[in-house]
């Protein structure tokens, strides 16, 4: 079913609501009002009738009759007499007929809880197409119990709520028939941007990227259109995105098998030079140097690429960590230091927010970095603080080795990527140290800052969030 159809449909079961719900209000008050007019006349013509029995029958003769009764039924009758058109009945002791005029379709047994009933009672019946209001007053007579009942026809006023009945349904056919036409035209109208947004859509999914829909209005439709062309803009940088982050994966994938065919390479031609045999002993411990070396890295190399492949698959803890606790922790897994830089670490006394072995990682890594960069500098030095500036916590990892040039910043924490190839690889380097480093940060929402002049030493600073910045139930 089509919106426009839906549209069309929803605003006509609403116009024959309120057509119906004012119908009724409308009638039915009629009705009431006319009805409680009715009953009114008719109370007032029963106690009429009432007094005229009384007075006709305390003001006739004892001498007419002997019995009481037969006072009732002659003053009843001379009444009815004078008075065609009133209906009426009297009843002795709830059962006995003094006198009747009501109709004959009218059985006792209709009549019960009127007779039965010592107050005044009233009842609405239908008898041979006609409305009666039956109206019941006792009549004091001493000595006897005496009920006089009226029926006042109130059929005029149910056929004039009937013909205002038929007049409305007529009135509100012809007012949903209009409606039926106007909504047509008019959902047609709005809903005609709607087939450019379809259009549009059928498009981009068939690969159109770059198509729009062009709606503008002032409406909730035109802000639709919008946001419609807003998320093919989105979709459109997403898909760019995707490939360029295809193309990254085709050199990821031949850069990691470019740093493993090398020193396999190097170590199968060792290899196969020791297998011959015909090495002296110094030529065989170089080789088996070589080896060990290779080997080393490559491990080293593998669980630093098994980091970052899990680092997509967990979410940091949320925990205090002490940044002396840090340090000392990544002191410890750095161990004795017999040769190189001296590495010198200066907490703040701050509590980090964060993920303790993730964040020693990151330092540790840090820390390798620095140490490797001041191998040919006799007065090396590695320097590790950590301080509160700005509410947060800016840890630094500074040194006063060899440097980095400005325009390989940028590309410091792609993997794979290394500012001198041949001496990280001698230095025992894999090139996803700091890829490994930038992920961590960016676990922790923050990112990895680099300055440094070459030859004069590297400085690595990040923000990271402090414990009381963080929400968390009291242990």
């Amino acid at each position: 079913m089509k919106l426009r159809a839906k549209i069309t449909a929803a605003v006509i079961a609403l116009l024959a609501g309120a057509l119906a719900l004012v119908g009724v209000l409308v009638m039915g008050q009629a009705f009431a009002a006319n009805l409680a007019t009715a009953r009114t006349a008719a109370q007032q013509n029963h106690r009429q009738l009432q007094t005229a029995l009384l007075q006709e029958y305390y003001t006739m003769p004892a001498s007419d009759s002997p019995y009481p009764q037969g006072l009732l039924s002659q003053a009843a009758i001379q009444y009815a007499a004078q008075h065609q058109d009133t209906v009426f009945a009297l009843y002795r002791d709830g059962s006995l007929p003094v006198y009747s005029a009501l109709p004959a379709t009218l059985r006792q047994t209709d009549l019960a809880p009127l007779l039965g009933d010592t107050g005044n009672g009233a009842m609405l019946c239908r008898q041979d197409g006609s409305d009666l209001l039956l109206l019941s007053t006792p009549l004091p007579v001493p000595g006897q119990q005496i009920v006089l009942l009226t029926a006042a026809d109130l059929t005029p006023v149910f056929h004039a709520r009937n013909a205002q009945l038929l007049t409305w349904l007529a009135a509100a056919a012809g007012a949903l028939a209009l409606g039926s036409l106007v909504c047509t035209r008019i959902s047609a109208r709005l809903t005609a941007p709607l087939a450019h947004l379809e259009s549009a859509s059928r498009a981009i999914a068939a690969g159109d990227y770059a198509r729009r829909t062009g709606v503008q209005t002032d409406d909730e439709i035109g802000a639709l259109s919008t946001h419609f062309d807003a998320m093919a803009g989105a979709v459109q940088d997403r898909v760019e995105a995707l490939d360029e982050g295809l193309r990254r994966e085709k050199e990821f994938v031949a850069a990691f098998t470019h740093e493993l065919k090398t020193p396999m390479t190097t170590m199968m031609g060792y290899a196969d030079w020791l297998r011959a045999g015909s090495a002296d002993a110094a030529a065989v411990k170089e080789a088996a140097d070589y080896i060990y070396h290779e080997t080393h890295r490559l491990e080293e190399f593998s669980f630093k690429l098994l980091a970052l492949l899990q680092m997509d698959r967990r979410e940091p803890e949320r925990l205090p960590v002490s940044d002396r606790t840090l340090f000392a922790a990544v002191q410890r897994s750095m161990g004795r230091l017999e040769d190189g830089a001296a590495v010198e670490y200066s907490p703040g006394g701050c509590t980090l927010c964060g993920d303790k072995s993730l964040l020693q990682d990151l330092v540790l890594n840090l820390v390798r970095n620095a140490r490797t960069a001041c191998r040919e500098k006799a007065d090396g030095r590695v320097v590790v603080t950590c301080r509160e500036e700005d509410g947060r916590a800016l840890l630094t990892v500074e040194d006063n080795g060899c440097g980095i040039p400005a325009e390989e910043l940028d590309r410091l924490t792609e993997p794979f990527y290394m500012v001198d190839k041949s001496r990280s690889r001698r230095n025992g380097g894999s090139g996803i140290g700091l890829t490994l480093c930038r992920r961590i940060a960016e676990l922790h929402g923050t990112a990895l800052e680099f300055r440094s002049v070459p030859g004069q030493g590297t400085c690595v600073r990040l923000a990271l969030p402090l414990w009381e910045e963080v929400p968390h139930n009291d242990p």
